[in-house]
């Protein structure tokens, strides 16, 4: 029971170390990458037609 115990601890410990990092990647990460990939509005021209 004892092993049990202990064996349900360390996968809650991994569990929440791995949802700490990926919230903390998102937080890092998911901001640069929309920042650099976001799509740029194209400069509209009232003199070109397409």
């Amino acid at each position: 029971m004892e092993t049990l115990l202990q064996f349900l601890v360390v996968v809650g410990g991994l569990m929440f170390s791995f949802a700490a990092a990926l919230l903390i990647e998102e937080l890092i990460f998911g901001r640069i990458f929309r920042v650099v990939f976001a799509r740029r509005p194209e400069p509209s021209n009232p003199g070109q037609k397409n």
